[in-house]
């Protein structure tokens, strides 16, 4: 299994809007899911793994936006509209577990907010980290991280730019060995 991020962010190192919208909704024509890069990195993943900050609003999508199975990182109960094959655990490493339990065995994409995407990273389970760059500086909102994180090393892997300026990129954490 291998956990990864694919993460919206401005440049001054916001995820979303004081009142929770996902940044890449600021951008003009925003098409969804058809977006950039992230059609591709979809297809590559067997499963979905989110904060319950993340999850809930998505019960309120017109679709349902996933096909893969989704774990849920929260201590507390799920809407009663949750789907029945919607699995939960209260720590990360217990979601890993679930998740291999469960058979996933391929990439599994990491969405949610600075506390989730920390929970993995403190076990060691963030793989790759994929951040689309928007070209927007928002002033506020919710951070990528937390203030107090522990730093992060990260080498990047690929990247590419698209014409309105938006830049993927994907990157490797490095070991806490191999870093100067």
């Amino acid at each position: 299994m291998r956990i990864r991020t694919y993460t919206f962010v401005t440049l001054d190192g916001f995820v979303s809007t004081p009142d929770g919208r996902p940044v890449q909704l600021l951008l003009p024509g925003f098409p969804g899911r058809t977006a950039y890069g992230l059609p591709e990195f979809l297809s590559t993943c067997e499963a979905v793994v989110m904060g319950r900050t993340t999850f809930v609003p998505a019960l309120e999508a017109p679709d349902w936006p996933w096909t893969q199975p989704v774990f849920v990182l929260t201590s507390s109960a799920l809407p009663d509209n949750t789907p029945e094959d919607v699995q939960t655990a209260s720590s990360a490493a217990d979601l890993v577990e679930a998740m291999e339990t469960a058979g996933v065995t391929g990439d599994v994409h990491l969405i949610g907010g600075p506390s989730t995407i920390q929970a993995f990273h403190e076990i060691g389970a963030v793989d790759e980290v994929g951040l689309v760059l928007v070209p927007l500086i928002q002033g506020n909102g919710v951070r990528l991280a937390h203030d107090d994180i522990e730093p992060l090393s990260l080498t990047l892997q690929s990247s590419r730019t698209f014409p309105d300026g938006v830049i993927e990129a994907f990157y490797e954490p490095r070991s806490a060995a191999s870093t100067p």
